[in-house]
């Protein structure tokens, strides 16, 4: 079973980092203007303030140089005469203070005590007379106004970044709600499409394990057809074999005994023609003789008959003192240089093997007196653990024209691989580096 996915929160992400961001816009959006209008609202009240302080101190300048003597001790025409001047309507106090540091307006300095300072703003301006400070002037400006103007403004600029910080924080988070929509949907169908590949991949994994039992099955019934084969191939190995056997001993036994009658009888007769008549002796000894030479030739092919159509000297002496007769004869008959290195040992092989063994090596030594052109051949038979080793090895023309001498004399090649490959091994033929032809065969003890 596959693991579900897991799921898309992008909304929980995008809201934890845009909250900070609406909250630090709306804060700047809300804060900025208010407080730059009341930064600036202070400045020209501070402005206003110096100007009417200035005004004023031109006013008690102009009275103490008319009066030099008199407009200390003459405050109240003063005071009368300072307001008498028009201020400005922002202006909340005037007090003015000789150098004495005593105010000239016992009123005003009683009413300034009872105002709230915090809503004041104060500039003071020197009274200069002959460049001597007379008096101070201080002007006070109400600062009421202007807070409540910055509130009102602090009032309407943070509803302004409210809405514009729930859009900032809205508008991305409806976005990134339909693209999460999206691809949950597609993750979904996502999951649905593993789903439906899991459930083809069960689905194939059983039709491959069935196929795969079926092709086993397939495959032990070949092999044990193919071992049945073997063996029945086998049988009528040994049965061609004992047929063979069975053939050249009644060849042997009959046409060889009636032959050999037929010449000891010739020479009877040749012995007695030879006490008949002169005339006619002469003529009968040389039928005599040449009958007595056909039979030499009738039985000798008679042998040799016997001896393809089954090695029995095999049953008679074993496989190694045959293959030494065979290659004794081979050296007699065809004039060739034989060595032999037969190392069997005292293993007792089936008759099959021996027999596969025999004609290996009689066919390798046929095929090399007939096409090879040797001088000398070496016949090499070894039985290791668990396979025979059958090599013949010439000095001869080499392989290509041995070969098609070989494929032009008939299936001798062809037979002798056959028999080989029937009881499981293989035969080789390859040139020799300085000449001549290697026949190497195979074939494994252990018949399957």
């Amino acid at each position: 079973m596959t693991p579900p996915l897991v799921q898309v929160r992008l909304r929980d992400y995008l809201a934890a980092q845009l909250r900070p961001l609406a909250i630090v816009l709306a804060a700047v959006v809300a804060v900025t203007a208010p407080t730059a209008f009341y930064v600036l609202g202070m400045r020209a009240l501070t402005v206003q303030a110096q100007v009417a302080s200035r005004q004023v101190g031109d006013v008690i300048r102009s009275d103490v140089e008319r009066r030099p003597a008199m407009w200390k001790y003459d405050a109240v025409k003063l005071i009368e005469h300072i307001r008498t001047y028009e201020l400005q309507e922002s202006i909340a106090r005037v007090e003015v203070v000789d150098d004495r540091d005593v105010p000239i307006d016992p009123h005003h300095a009683t009413a300034l005590a009872e105002l709230d300072q915090e809503h004041l703003l104060w500039q003071v301006s020197e009274v200069l007379v002959n460049n001597t400070v007379v008096a101070h002037v201080w002007v006070a400006m109400s600062t009421l106004e202007l807070r409540r103007q910055a509130w009102a403004l602090l009032a309407g600029f943070g509803g302004l970044a409210v809405v514009l910080a729930g859009l900032v924080f809205w508008l991305p988070m409806r976005a990134v709600g339909r693209a999460q929509h999206e691809i949950g949907a597609l993750l979904a169908r996502l999951e649905a499409s593993k789903a439906e590949l899991a459930a083809l991949n069960a689905g194939l994994e059983r039709l491959v394990a069935a196929r795969s039992s079926a092709l086993t099955t397939a495959l032990l019934e070949l092999q044990e057809k193919e071992h049945r084969l073997r063996e029945l191939s086998l049988r009528a190995v040994e049965v061609q074999e004992q047929q063979q056997r069975s053939i050249a001993r009644d060849l042997h036994d009959s046409a060889g005994q009636t032959l050999t009658a037929i010449r000891i009888n010739l020479q009877l007769v040749g012995n007695l023609l030879e006490q008949a008549r002169p005339d006619r002796l002469e003529r009968c000894v040389e039928l005599a003789i040449r009958t007595t030479a056909l039979v030499d030739e009738t039985v000798e092919e008679i042998r040799r008959a016997v001896r393809s159509l089954g090695p029995s000297v095999i049953e008679d002496v074993g496989l190694t003192r045959a293959l030494e007769r065979l290659c004794e004869d081979v050296e007699q008959q065809g004039g060739l240089l034989v060595e032999t290195q037969l190392a069997l040992g005292d293993r007792t092989l089936p008759p099959a093997l021996e027999t596969t063994c025999y004609r290996v090596v009689q066919e390798g030594l046929t095929n090399v007196i007939r096409h090879a052109r040797a001088g000398q051949v070496s016949v090499k038979v070894t039985v290791n653990t668990d396979v025979l080793e059958v090599e013949v090895v010439d000095d001869g023309i080499g392989l290509p024209a041995a070969a098609r001498a070989a494929s032009n004399a008939g299936h001798g090649l062809v037979g002798m691989r056959e028999r080989v490959e029937l009881l499981g091994g293989r035969l080789d033929i390859a040139p020799e580096s300085d000449g001549g032809t290697r026949l190497t065969a195979v074939i494994p003890l252990r018949q399957t």
